[in-house]
């Protein structure tokens, strides 16, 4: 009982450590939310048309799925948010790369500038 217990913790860390590894990729992490995006709205025209008249008869199970179309879109927003800072850090990350170039091009210059001052001082002394 006890290793099937802890061979089901490992199967759950393994399955949340792949999610969160596939969140980290924007291309994914976009396809997950157009997904769940997708699968909220059917859920919910479905709730307002084909389902309405069996919700209505049924409260607990009313209750239950309004909660579920609830809890999808809170995920939504979750995963909004979070794409929402991942692409900020990208950004920041981007940004601070770009600077780091521009400034080792900017010492470059500096640096080819005063070889080229130095040899000119050189050619004139030597004349």
């Amino acid at each position: 009982m006890g290793k099937l217990t802890s061979n089901t913790k490992l199967a759950f860390r393994m399955i949340l450590a792949g999610l969160l590894t596939a969140l980290r990729i924007r291309i994914i992490r976009r396809k997950i939310m157009f997904y769940a995006l997708a699968g909220t709205m059917l859920a919910v025209y479905l709730g307002f048309t084909l389902l309405d008249g069996f919700l209505v008869k049924h409260p607990l199970i009313f209750a239950i799925y309004w909660f579920y179309c609830a809890t999808l879109v809170v995920f939504m927003l979750i995963l909004a948010v979070y794409d929402l800072a991942a692409v900020k850090d990208e950004l920041n990350i981007r940004a601070k790369q770009e600077l780091r170039d521009t400034l080792k091009d900017i010492e470059e210059t500096v640096r080819a500038g005063n070889r080229g001052s130095e040899d000119n001082e050189v050619a004139k002394k030597s004349k």
